[in-house]
């Protein structure tokens, strides 16, 4: 969550002061325009991905539980 706030409302009020190039853009303007977004859906990729490594894990851990013991 804090990654989520400090992309959408941290840079806001340097924005000005954010005005050097980035690739072909403006740092600024590419925040603005792209960049926000794409740092949300490599959060959402990333969120996804640890989810289904803790629910395999938790699996395995769940298999050995229930397995009967001899």
């Amino acid at each position: 969550m804090s990654v989520w706030a400090l992309v959408s409302f941290a840079w806001l009020p340097f924005a000005r002061d954010l005005n050097f190039n980035f690739f072909a853009w403006k740092f600024n303007f590419w925040m603005a325009a792209q960049g926000s977004v794409l740092i949300f859906l490599l959060m959402t990729i990333v969120n996804a991905w640890l989810m289904n490594h803790w629910e395999k894990e938790l699996a395995t851990l769940e298999e050995t539980t229930d397995s009967p013991q001899s």
